[in-house]
């Protein structure tokens, strides 16, 4: 477009005007080569016609500004009022540029005088080139031309060649004589102005598109010939139009030209005939696979051929173009890959036979195995763990099984962070099977990974329970044992020391008969008096089978309680036990350890029994001192809520074979229980009532040293 503001200066002779005889407008008009000569050529055009001063508003659709782009006798200071915008709908000059027609203002902010506006749009009679080789009626210029329906600047592009059109404004300052000739005559000029507009900016805009793809088409040979891939075009015939230099070496013959590759390029040449021959008659490959012989190296070459059609402006196929990748060294590597494919497979399946085995084993351990990572979450567990703490993907979970992840974390955390690689520790979890808890010994060890860092610990949580049960049994069987030979061992002695007292009497009178016998009776007094001491001798020794030769020594009776209540914790808790201690500081006494322990535990065993249904047991300990401040007593209290002891049977509960237990007991454990106290010089006491329980009061003697 021209500049802001044009003046039309005549030509000067000697000091006076000289006046030329002017050319018709048309003609001027023609002579214009660009379309920014088109507006200062109509400006003058129109001063020319006899008004006063003149002035074209451009149009800027991206901005929506409306500017003054060229001007003629118009004051500087007032070209900036026509400046506006396409939104201000109630400017005068956007109203009548929505309209698209001419309009007189005679009066308006924007000048003092009656003005005359013009509208200029992109308009031409005729369709365009592309519009007429479609045979399609929707063009702008057309549609501008007809003015068929209102005119929306925004929509100012054509469908069909994708041309953006120009809109402007042409302000014309009037003079008094404002007849209807005068403007007609001025709208024909500007009409004029606006047809050879039109087509030069048609013109420019074909020769911005040949330019564009000028450059497009250089843009796309360099990408083409740059390509390492060989990449070919030809037509319908299959001959070549244009390849690239990766596809000469393959299909055009050489400067220094020998019978050898001449006959490389035919080869080529007849392969890949044949190759886009086939791909046009099957229509549904767009790759295939040839092998081209390289004309230089002479070796051969495996590439991956890619076609795709080309088509003209009517979609008509005019050629094809193919581009071939090399994939030799791809296909080499594709075998390489699958003979380790199938090696990897094999190892897969000697993997996966290895993994069954190891699973088969883990569910078939019997143990709970849970594997953590690093950070002592779970990742693995086997089924006896999942009871336990749940899977990874159980969303819920239990309170026990929340509790013993808890307890899991604790410890593998600590493990995780130790310097050992493995160990042992106990571990008390809640089995939802047995509806208890249950103390586990838990073995953990470590996976370390390439960096030496903890990745994985495997944890393996053995019952004891059974084991312990076990031991319990063989524990309750040992005592039962020792109190069947204690009791044995009583008897006996109780036996031979009532028969030692008659024989103790047979033995003196043999001695007072020794010298009033008759010599033929020798003989049978000598057998009697080596008999019955025979049988003194045997007496003797069932007195000393349960002479007790365990030696005593200071013994604190607090250690021998809480060893006795750790051995029975689990038949306790089994049978709903509730134990209650109260053990105060107490002196060593001098006892023998295990005749003590005995005691505790038959008195333990038989509360238990007592209550079936579970209860409460409590142990008290005390420390009782004499009057001299040298003897004194250490007093044991064990009294349980049983079904407590028949009245009838206070009086014969130490005696042997005497139980409440029925066929279950033996009825020696109290009686030994009091041969013990008794040996120690203590004392015993029991108090008893029906369904209320039963109180084993014990006082062993204490004497500082």
């Amino acid at each position: 477009m021209a500049t802001a503001e044009i003046r039309f200066q005549p030509q000067r002779v000697n000091g006076r005007q000289k006046t030329q005889q002017r050319r018709p407008a048309a003609l001027r008009l023609l002579q214009a080569e660009r379309s920014e000569e088109i507006f200062p050529l109509l400006l003058e055009e129109v001063i020319a016609l006899g008004y006063p001063r003149a002035m074209v508003l451009d149009i800027n659709f991206d901005t929506g500004d409306v500017t003054p782009a060229a001007a003629l006798k118009w004051p500087r200071q007032q070209i900036p009022n026509f400046a506006a915008a396409l939104w201000m709908s109630e400017h005068p000059l956007i109203t009548v540029l929505h309209t698209a027609r001419p309009a007189v203002l005679a009066k308006t902010p924007l000048h003092s005088r009656p003005i005359y506006v013009h509208p200029i749009l992109y308009s031409n009679r005729n369709l365009c080139w592309e519009a007429d080789r479609v045979r399609s009626v929707s063009c702008l210029a057309v549609q501008n031309f007809n003015r068929e329906k209102r005119i929306r600047l925004e929509d100012q592009v054509c469908s069909t060649c994708e041309m953006r059109s120009y809109a402007a404004v042409v302000v014309v300052e009037l003079t008094r004589n404002n007849s209807e000739a005068r403007l007609a005559e001025l709208g024909e000029l500007i009409e004029l102005a606006n047809r050879y507009l039109s087509r030069l900016f048609k013109v420019e805009h074909y020769y911005n598109r040949m330019r564009d793809m000028e450059v497009t088409i250089a843009q796309m040979g360099t990408v083409m010939q740059s390509m390492a891939d060989p990449v070919i075009l030809t037509d319908t015939q299959h001959r070549v139009i244009m390849q690239n230099k990766a596809a000469e070496r393959f299909f055009k013959v050489p400067d220094e030209m020998t019978e050898g590759l001449v006959r490389a390029v035919e080869l080529n040449n007849l392969l890949f005939s044949a190759a886009l021959s086939s791909m046009l008659v099957s229509g549904s490959d767009a790759h295939r696979d040839l092998t081209l012989v390289d004309a230089i190296e002479g070796e051969e070459m495996l590439f991956e051929a890619v076609s795709a059609p080309t088509y003209g402006p009517e979609g008509i196929q005019i050629g094809t173009v193919t581009v071939m990748r090399d994939v030799t060294d791809l296909r080499r590597a594709d075998q390489e890959l699958r003979l380790n494919y199938d090696k990897l497979s094999g190892a897969e399946e000697v993997v996966r036979q290895d993994r069954d085995r190891l699973n088969l084993i883990i569910e078939n351990v019997g143990d709970p195995i849970v594997v953590c990572d690093s950070q002592a979450r779970i990742v693995l567990v086997d089924p006896l763990a999942q009871e336990l703490f749940g899977s990874s993907l159980d969303v819920a979970r239990d309170a026990q099984q929340i509790k013993n992840q808890n307890a899991l974390a604790t410890y593998v955390t600590a493990f995780t962070y130790s310097v050992a690689e493995k160990e042992t520790a106990p571990l008390r979890l809640y089995n939802t099977t047995q509806k208890q808890e249950i103390e586990y010994d838990a073995r953990s060890g470590k996976i370390f990974n390439e960096r030496g860092q903890v990745s994985y610990t495997v944890t393996v949580l053995r019952d004891l329970t059974a084991l312990r049960r076990v031991e319990q049994l063989r524990v309750e069987r040992r005592m039962l044992e020792i109190e069947k030979f204690a009791a044995t061992g009583r008897l006996a002695a109780t036996l031979a020391h009532e028969v030692n007292n008659p024989m103790e009497a047979i033995k003196n009178a043999i001695y007072l008969m020794a010298g009033s016998l008759p010599e033929n009776t020798q003989p049978v007094y000598n057998i009697l008096k080596s008999e019955t001491e025979r049988v003194a001798r045997i007496v003797r020794q069932m007195l000393g089978l349960y002479r007790n030769t365990e030696q005593v020594k200071p013994v604190n009776v607090n250690t021998l309680v809480e060893d006795t209540l750790l051995l029975l914790t689990r038949q306790l808790q089994r049978a709903n036990v509730e134990v209650i201690t109260d053990l105060r500081p107490l002196p060593d006494a001098i006892i023998a350890a295990d005749q003590i322990r005995q005691v505790l535990s038959n008195i333990v065993i038989n509360a238990r029994d007592a209550m079936p249904s579970g209860g409460k047991l409590r142990i008290r300990t005390r420390h009782i001192p004499g009057r001299d401040d040298l003897h004194g007593w250490v007093r044991i209290i064990i009294a349980d809520s049983g079904t407590g002891i028949p009245q009838e049977m206070m009086r014969t509960i130490f005696e042997p074979f005497v139980t409440t237990k029925g066929e279950k007991g033996t009825g020696l454990g109290l009686w030994i229980v009091k041969g013990i106290i008794q040996n120690h010089a203590g004392k015993l006491v029991v108090r008893s009532r029906v369904d209320h329980g039963t109180v084993f009061k014990i006082d062993l003697p204490v004497v500082k040293l």
